[in-house]
């Protein structure tokens, strides 16, 4: 059998000529227009958006949902130190590997470097698996996109690889590379350039297998100047797509890229160049990264707001109909009074007319 290292697929990346002149990366130059079906580029702290074409149209994310998957499944299998061991079906995955052997145990740590790092198709079927299945992994997903409040993002496998219905937006991924950044685990990892995977034994023959170094298929760490990562992906179908992130001067900047016809790494990373190249960027949209709890928990605090709200809005009516009520009796009792005085006066003029008529009466007497 053949050693890991060349069972190992090449990494996931397209033949790529340059198709597109991003031209001059300057300021107050155009944005350059990245050759993809969905782009966008946003500051990933407030959100505000400095140049896009469709972000959230829906598109299959290629590897890039390996940032989602390590996220859901992180939640689970949180010993890095704990072992998985490898089945043949882990061998069987299609696309770039990192070439795991069946009935050997690598620990969690090894898989989830393997599978951001090299973007190993076998090492995200194997976490999957030692997060309870394929099925239950996916869920997980669903779960963590509801959480982050992903709007076109379903998933369907952990590996990316292309499947009926599965789907993600450019928006859904900065969304999703910000969350990574807030892991310091997965962070970690996904800013790591070299990593020592661990030897074999091929269990047909018992040969002692060397382990072998992997490295970061995203070349964003080290390459560029405050780079943070964070994800490549290529499938014939979905093409290419990426998703990086850059700091400088306390700024974070993120782009991300799908359905790429060539150069989608450079296309990403010229699109951050602009971004900071521009001395007073105009937002042309914005992109809101909170999660379903923090909304819960803004809905929460606004709520004694709206309730002393209505309450002060309930009482001002009250007040309104009580002014109304007293307006309304002062009236009554008025028209009581007036009413009363003008019988009063009737049967005054009534006794007076009376006397009138009795006195006439006596004067004409013999």
């Amino acid at each position: 059998m053949a050693s890991p290292a060349a069972l190992a697929q090449p990494g996931e990346t397209a033949s790529e000529t340059p198709v597109y002149d991003p031209g001059p990366l300057t300021d107050g130059s155009p944005a350059p227009e990245p050759a993809a079906k969905t782009w966008i580029l946003a500051d990933m702290d407030t959100g505000e958006v400095l140049a896009a074409h469709e972000p959230d149209t829906k598109h299959a994310p290629a590897s890039t949902q390996k940032l989602l998957a390590g996220l859901a499944l992180v939640d689970v299998l949180d010993d890095p130190d704990a072992t998985h061991e490898a089945t043949y079906d882990d061998m069987l995955v299609d696309g770039t590997k990192v070439g795991l052997l069946q009935k050997n145990d690598y620990t969690i740590d090894d898989l989830f470097h393997a599978m951001l790092m090299s973007s190993a198709n076998d090492a995200a079927h194997a976490l999957a698996d030692a997060a309870g299945g394929q099925d239950e992994a996916v869920a997980l997903m669903e779960d963590k996109a509801e959480e982050l409040q992903l709007t076109g993002t379903r998933p369907r496998n952990t590996s990316g690889l292309d499947a009926k219905g599965q789907s993600t937006t450019a928006a859904d991924l900065l969304r999703v590379g910000r969350a990574v950044l807030e892991d310091e685990y997965l962070t970690d990892i996904v800013q790591t350039t070299e990593y020592d995977f661990p030897g074999a034994t091929n269990p047909d023959t018992d040969e002692k297998l060397d382990g072998y170094p992997i490295q970061n298929h995203t070349r964003i760490v080290g390459e560029v100047e405050g780079g943070l990562g964070l994800k490549n992906g290529h499938t014939n179908a979905a093409g290419g797509s990426f998703v990086a992130v850059v700091e400088r001067d306390d700024r974070r900047l993120g782009a991300a890229i799908l359905g790429g016809e060539t150069m989608t790494r450079e296309a990403a990373v010229d699109l951050i160049e602009w971004g900071f190249a521009q001395s007073q960027p105009e937002a042309i949209d914005q992109i809101s990264f909170e999660t379903a709890a923090e909304a819960a928990e803004t809905a929460a605090a606004e709520a004694p707001d709206a309730a002393a709200e209505d309450a002060g809005a309930t009482a001002q009516s009250a007040d309104m109909d009580a002014d109304l009520a007293a307006e309304s009796t002062d009236v009554r009792t008025w028209a009581i009074v007036l009413l009363a005085v003008g019988l009063l006066l009737g049967a005054v003029a009534v006794v007076l007319a009376r006397r009138l008529v009795r006195s006439r009466r006596g004067s004409r007497a013999p």
